[in-house]
């Protein structure tokens, strides 16, 4: 758990769009920003501390606390987030940077999120996606994010961006999926996912479900673009693939395509393709994230 330069770029962004207020972070969270980084962009006098708190009252907020499962870092609150956990009061801003994936109970974890956020409060993910398995128990989605921060939940506002951990000064908005169309994303390198929502209203049941399937529950049909017609490879392709070598060559070739594929964004699976719209950090601390 920590705030490294994604997470620092996010919570700058969102400082600069509204006060932090009283903050909330779920784990006591760790600077893990290099000090020169630190210190190019706020200069040679910034408290340059262990934990969180000093560089987040810096940037406004008005309280910092943090809630962890046990006292080792010494967290304001002691609370196990997989199990259903209430708090003296509410926060105008939620900070998870890399916590959520240690949690069994993940699902609970993000109720106990919600309720901790006062309506008109933000709450910031900065979560794994792709290629960190082994990390924490869980990866996560964008599909997940719009369907928790889903206006029906009471949430509005909300934004997905992927972005490689080996890059941080580009983020990708990725795109809300629609019924029947899968927002699918295959990587080489580490991607993680950082997310905003604004809770506009308290709802009294979360409920979550994958866009993608709402019209086969529907109708029993995904349509054209999710259902077999989807599946039915081009008859060109199926060609090539009658020609190319057996065996290790064959897979070999597929390789390297796949490879120049996810460098250059032929296909929908690439983060750079026209899919995920590239943004350029502002104020973007380093190129090589920690």
């Amino acid at each position: 758990m920590g705030i490294d330069l994604h997470a620092l770029n996010l919570i700058d962004q969102q400082a600069g769009r509204g006060a932090l207020g009283s903050v909330l972070t779920i784990g006591r969270q760790s600077m893990s920003v290099p000090v020169a980084a630190m210190t190019r962009r706020y200069g040679p006098e910034f408290p340059l501390e262990r934990y969180c708190e000093s560089f987040l009252m810096s940037l406004g907020a008005t309280r910092v606390e943090s809630i962890d499962y046990s006292d080792y870092e010494a967290a304001t609150h002691i609370a196990d987030m997989g199990q259903p956990v209430s708090l003296a009061s509410e926060y105008d801003t939620i900070i998870d940077s890399g916590s959520l994936e240690h949690i069994f109970d993940v699902a609970t974890a993000f109720r106990n999120i919600i309720g901790f956020c006062r309506v008109g409060g933000r709450i910031l993910h900065v979560l794994p996606v792709n290629n960190l398995s082994g990390h924490g128990f869980w990866q996560f989605s964008s599909d997940l994010m719009y369907s928790v921060y889903g206006e029906g939940n009471g949430f509005a506002e909300t934004e997905v961006y992927y972005a490689s951990s080996l890059d941080a000064t580009r983020w990708y908005r990725v795109p809300e999926a629609r019924a029947g169309v899968r927002v699918e994303l295959v990587s080489i390198e580490p991607i993680v996912l950082l997310c905003v929502s604004r809770k506009v209203r308290t709802v009294e049941q979360i409920k979550v479900v994958q866009p993608f399937y709402a019209p086969t529950w529907a109708t029993g049909d995904t349509g054209e673009t999710g259902g077999a017609a989807a599946r039915r490879m081009p008859a060109l392709r199926r060609r090539l693939l009658s020609l190319m070598p057996r065996g290790a060559v064959r897979n070999s070739l597929r390789n390297i395509y796949r490879v120049l594929d996810l460098c250059f964004g032929f296909t929908r699976y690439s983060l750079r393709n026209s899919a995920f719209e590239r943004v350029d950090v502002p104020g973007a601390a380093s190129r090589s994230p920690e």
